[in-house]
């Protein structure tokens, strides 16, 4: 199926031939004639909306005696991960501390909460996603 693409030409020539099969009163009649019509184009796309833009956080300078949340989204793979994730870093930095939260990517009550639980008890964080 060939899909095609109309420019404001068309858009223009629609609305031109829409205005052309309307009933068209006399004051219209004489404005059109003065060449004195107005027409307001607006834009159908809307307004976007961007979120303020937030700093990034600086890098660990070190994992040592740090306290490390682990994010698991609950997609199908996430648990699957996390034990050998744990184990290898465990054996890198033997003072390093986990605790996991288990936050669903779908909206529920207290997300916000367990979120921000998460980024008050950890220096840092790792996201354990599914998928």
């Amino acid at each position: 199926m060939k899909r095609r693409r109309f420019g404001i030409w068309s858009l223009v020539l629609a609305v031109l031939m829409g205005l052309s099969l309307m009933p068209v009163n006399t004051v219209m009649k004489e404005a059109l004639a003065q060449g004195q019509v107005k027409l307001d184009v607006l834009d159908p796309r809307g307004e976007l909306y961007s979120p303020p833009v937030t700093a990034i956080n600086p890098r660990l300078s070190t994992l040592a005696g740090k306290k490390i949340g682990i994010l698991n989204n609950t997609k199908p793979g996430a648990d699957a991960f996390q034990p050998y994730l744990e184990k290898a870093l465990k054996e890198i930095v033997p003072t390093i501390e986990f605790r996991t939260w288990v936050i669903s990517y779908n909206g529920y009550p207290g997300k916000e909460k367990d979120l921000k639980a998460l980024a008050d008890w950890s220096d840092g964080a790792i996201g354990v996603l599914g998928d």
